[in-house]
């Protein structure tokens, strides 16, 4: 088993217990973690964008988890292909934050509330619980997900304080 495995900015990661841990740094942006408690088939993407824009719906598999709706697509395709049973499947959610100071509350520019926006929506639709969340707010955040537990710790990176979900 791998200890740790990092997600880069846009990137996604699934697992079905051969990484203890997955890990990365939110501003704007939003970690999506999906965990099913019993098969411990876990998944994260980075979210950059709440949907994939334009005629071309489909993405390069690299840039995938950049966009919140593909992204829970195909961790949803792949993790029940593992296994997973997606009546158990649990979501966490952290990031979405207002970091730059022109960002207004609901304004088209607040990239943060939008992708926090869509990630609940699709969530809702495919009728997937949010189990806990770490949102909004104006500054970034740690994210490092036991994919044992299906605990995350959020580590603030303005308040430096460290909080599990």
């Amino acid at each position: 088993m791998t200890d740790m495995v990092e997600v880069k900015m846009g990137g996604m990661e699934i697992s079905s217990g051969e990484v203890g841990e997955m890990k990365t740094f939110v501003g704007s942006c939003v970690a999506l973690c999906l965990f099913d408690p019993v098969s411990k088939i876990a998944a994260m993407a980075h979210i950059m964008l709440p949907k994939k824009a334009g005629e071309k719906s489909v993405c390069e598999p690299s840039e995938c988890g950049k966009y919140a709706d593909k992204a829970f697509e195909i961790m949803l395709q792949k993790m029940t292909a593992l296994g997973a049973n997606k009546d158990r499947i649990l979501a966490k959610i952290v990031g979405g934050a207002a970091i730059f100071s022109h960002e207004s509350e609901n304004g088209i520019f607040n990239i943060g509330a939008r992708n926090i926006a869509a990630i609940k929506q699709i969530l809702e639709e495919h009728h997937i619980v949010i189990a806990s969340e770490d949102i909004g707010e104006n500054f970034g955040r740690w994210v490092k997900f036991n994919l044992v537990s299906g605990e995350i710790t959020v580590t603030s990176a303005l308040k430096k304080t460290e909080t599990t979900i």
